[in-house]
């Protein structure tokens, strides 16, 4: 079966939120079971804000925005970056 252009694409985000909402970030991103992989990034770590990595298949990219746009209708989210990326591994 030949792959198709997509396959092997990732969605990539960082996103940051007060360290208050962070906890209700987490639970969301969760409760969403394998639409994406999250982590904090460390050098956020003792501030008032948490960074937030995600990684998501490209297939996913409307449910990532979709999910984080509701999210956005009760916490303040910044978004640092947001690119596709080419998974190579």
């Amino acid at each position: 079966m030949e792959n198709t252009k997509q396959d092997n694409k990732l969605l990539h985000m960082v996103i940051r939120v007060p360290k208050k909402e962070s906890a209700f970030t987490y639970f969301t991103l969760e409760s969403n079971e394998g639409l994406c992989f999250y982590s904090t990034l460390q050098e956020s770590m003792g501030q008032g804000h948490r960074d937030i990595d995600i990684t998501a298949h490209i297939t996913f990219k409307e449910e990532v925005e979709a999910l984080l746009k509701n999210l956005e209708k009760s916490i303040q989210i910044e978004y640092l970056l947001s690119e596709i990326i080419e998974d190579k591994s």
